[in-house]
Protein backbone atom coordinates (compact mmCIF):
# COMPACT_ATOMS: atom_id res chain seq x y z
CA UNK A 1 0.00 0.00 0.00
CA UNK A 2 0.85 3.79 -0.86
CA UNK A 3 1.52 6.08 1.92
CA UNK A 4 1.42 9.48 1.60
CA UNK A 5 2.18 12.36 4.75
CA UNK A 6 1.28 15.79 3.77
CA UNK A 7 2.46 18.40 6.27
CA UNK A 8 3.02 21.46 6.61
CA UNK A 9 5.99 23.19 9.30
CA UNK A 10 6.53 26.68 10.07
CA UNK A 11 9.77 26.36 11.65
CA UNK A 12 10.74 22.91 11.46
CA UNK A 13 9.40 20.57 14.16
CA UNK A 14 5.81 19.06 11.66
CA UNK A 15 8.58 18.54 8.81
CA UNK A 16 10.74 16.79 11.80
CA UNK A 17 7.87 14.36 12.56
CA UNK A 18 6.40 13.77 9.27
CA UNK A 19 9.97 12.31 8.08
CA UNK A 20 10.13 10.84 11.79
CA UNK A 21 6.80 9.04 10.29
CA UNK A 22 8.08 8.02 6.80
CA UNK A 23 11.11 6.27 8.58
CA UNK A 24 8.73 4.58 10.86
CA UNK A 25 6.19 3.42 8.52
CA UNK A 26 8.40 1.98 6.18
CA UNK A 27 7.02 1.04 2.73
CA UNK A 28 6.34 3.21 -0.18
CA UNK A 29 5.84 6.29 1.67
CA UNK A 30 6.15 9.69 0.05
CA UNK A 31 6.85 12.93 1.67
CA UNK A 32 4.27 16.42 0.47
CA UNK A 33 5.34 19.47 1.70
CA UNK A 34 2.31 21.51 1.47
CA UNK A 35 4.14 24.66 0.96
CA UNK A 36 4.95 23.65 -2.78
CA UNK A 37 3.14 20.46 -2.95
CA UNK A 38 0.00 21.56 -4.19
CA UNK A 39 -0.35 18.84 -7.46
CA UNK A 40 -0.37 15.93 -5.25
CA UNK A 41 -2.76 13.48 -6.02
CA UNK A 42 -4.07 11.71 -2.64
CA UNK A 43 -6.10 9.32 -5.62
CA UNK A 44 -2.47 7.97 -5.68
CA UNK A 45 -2.31 6.58 -2.12
CA UNK A 46 -4.03 4.10 0.01
CA UNK A 47 -3.28 6.02 3.33
CA UNK A 48 -2.40 9.45 4.23
CA UNK A 49 -1.29 10.92 6.84
CA UNK A 50 -1.90 14.56 7.79
CA UNK A 51 -0.33 17.25 9.70
CA UNK A 52 1.23 20.62 10.97
CA UNK A 53 1.54 22.62 13.92
CA UNK A 54 -0.15 25.63 16.05
CA UNK A 55 0.85 29.31 15.84
CA UNK A 56 -1.52 31.82 17.12
CA UNK A 57 -3.61 29.08 17.77
CA UNK A 58 -4.34 27.97 13.70
CA UNK A 59 -3.21 25.57 11.74
CA UNK A 60 -1.38 26.49 8.61
CA UNK A 61 -3.90 27.63 5.66
CA UNK A 62 -1.98 24.86 3.53
CA UNK A 63 -3.12 22.33 5.10
CA UNK A 64 -6.71 23.52 5.82
CA UNK A 65 -6.42 23.82 1.81
CA UNK A 66 -5.56 20.28 1.31
CA UNK A 67 -7.90 19.07 3.38
CA UNK A 68 -10.71 20.82 1.83
CA UNK A 69 -9.61 20.69 -1.73
CA UNK A 70 -8.77 16.74 -1.39
CA UNK A 71 -11.90 15.82 0.97
CA UNK A 72 -14.19 13.49 -1.17
CA UNK A 73 -10.63 11.34 -1.87
CA UNK A 74 -9.74 11.65 1.68
CA UNK A 75 -12.90 9.97 2.54
CA UNK A 76 -12.09 7.25 0.58
CA UNK A 77 -8.88 6.29 2.07
CA UNK A 78 -7.36 5.49 5.42
CA UNK A 79 -6.30 9.42 6.92
CA UNK A 80 -4.64 9.53 10.18
CA UNK A 81 -4.18 13.41 11.35
CA UNK A 82 -0.82 14.92 13.63
CA UNK A 83 -0.82 18.19 15.00
CA UNK A 84 2.44 19.54 16.45
CA UNK A 85 1.82 21.51 19.39
CA UNK A 86 2.64 22.28 23.33
CA UNK A 87 -0.96 21.62 25.10
CA UNK A 88 -1.34 18.28 26.41
CA UNK A 89 -5.23 16.76 26.94
CA UNK A 90 -7.68 18.85 26.92
CA UNK A 91 -6.25 21.96 25.69
CA UNK A 92 -4.51 19.63 23.03
CA UNK A 93 -7.97 18.23 21.87
CA UNK A 94 -9.27 22.17 21.53
CA UNK A 95 -7.01 22.78 19.23
CA UNK A 96 -6.99 19.80 16.95
CA UNK A 97 -10.85 20.63 16.74
CA UNK A 98 -10.02 23.98 15.76
CA UNK A 99 -7.47 22.74 13.03
CA UNK A 100 -8.89 19.81 11.22
CA UNK A 101 -12.15 19.84 9.61
CA UNK A 102 -14.78 17.88 11.59
CA UNK A 103 -15.41 15.67 8.84
CA UNK A 104 -11.72 14.74 8.72
CA UNK A 105 -11.06 13.77 12.25
CA UNK A 106 -14.61 11.76 12.57
CA UNK A 107 -13.49 10.07 9.41
CA UNK A 108 -9.13 9.51 10.87
CA UNK A 109 -8.27 6.19 12.13
CA UNK A 110 -5.92 7.92 14.03
CA UNK A 111 -5.64 11.87 15.80
CA UNK A 112 -2.24 12.01 17.55
CA UNK A 113 -0.07 14.67 19.36
CA UNK A 114 3.39 14.44 18.88
CA UNK A 115 4.14 17.69 21.28
CA UNK A 116 5.94 20.76 20.39
CA UNK A 117 9.19 22.75 20.04
CA UNK A 118 10.19 26.24 20.21
CA UNK A 119 13.57 27.37 19.30
CA UNK A 120 13.42 30.87 19.82
CA UNK A 121 17.00 31.55 17.52
CA UNK A 122 14.06 30.43 14.38
CA UNK A 123 11.40 32.74 15.48
CA UNK A 124 10.94 35.84 13.80
CA UNK A 125 10.54 39.09 16.34
CA UNK A 126 6.67 39.11 16.33
CA UNK A 127 6.83 35.25 16.63
CA UNK A 128 9.06 35.44 19.45
CA UNK A 129 6.77 37.79 21.25
CA UNK A 130 3.75 35.53 20.65
CA UNK A 131 5.00 32.54 22.15
CA UNK A 132 6.76 34.32 25.02
CA UNK A 133 3.33 35.47 25.70
CA UNK A 134 2.25 32.17 25.52
CA UNK A 135 4.70 29.70 26.79
CA UNK A 136 5.99 31.79 29.63
CA UNK A 137 9.41 29.91 28.79
CA UNK A 138 12.73 32.30 29.03
CA UNK A 139 14.16 30.10 26.28
CA UNK A 140 14.35 27.64 23.77
CA UNK A 141 11.33 24.78 24.72
CA UNK A 142 10.61 21.43 24.24
CA UNK A 143 7.61 18.86 24.85
CA UNK A 144 7.98 16.09 22.29
CA UNK A 145 6.54 13.01 22.79
CA UNK A 146 7.88 10.30 20.14
CA UNK A 147 5.68 7.46 21.29
CA UNK A 148 2.79 9.58 19.67
CA UNK A 149 4.66 9.34 16.38
CA UNK A 150 5.11 5.27 16.90
CA UNK A 151 1.64 4.84 17.64
CA UNK A 152 0.70 6.60 14.26
CA UNK A 153 3.40 4.45 12.26
CA UNK A 154 2.22 1.41 13.51
CA UNK A 155 -1.65 2.06 13.03
CA UNK A 156 -0.37 3.27 9.66
CA UNK A 157 1.91 0.01 9.06
CA UNK A 158 -1.42 -2.20 10.64
CA UNK A 159 -3.53 -0.86 7.92
CA UNK A 160 -1.45 -1.40 5.42
CA UNK A 161 -0.91 -5.34 6.05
Amino acid sequence: MKTLIAYRSKYGTAAACARTLMQKTGGDTVLADLADARDVDVRDYDIVLVGGSIYAGKIQRSVVSFCERNRAALLERKVGVFLCCLYKGEEALLQMQSAFPDWLLAHAFARVFPGGEIHYDRLTFFDRLLVRGLSHAPGDLSRLNPAALDDLASAARALAG
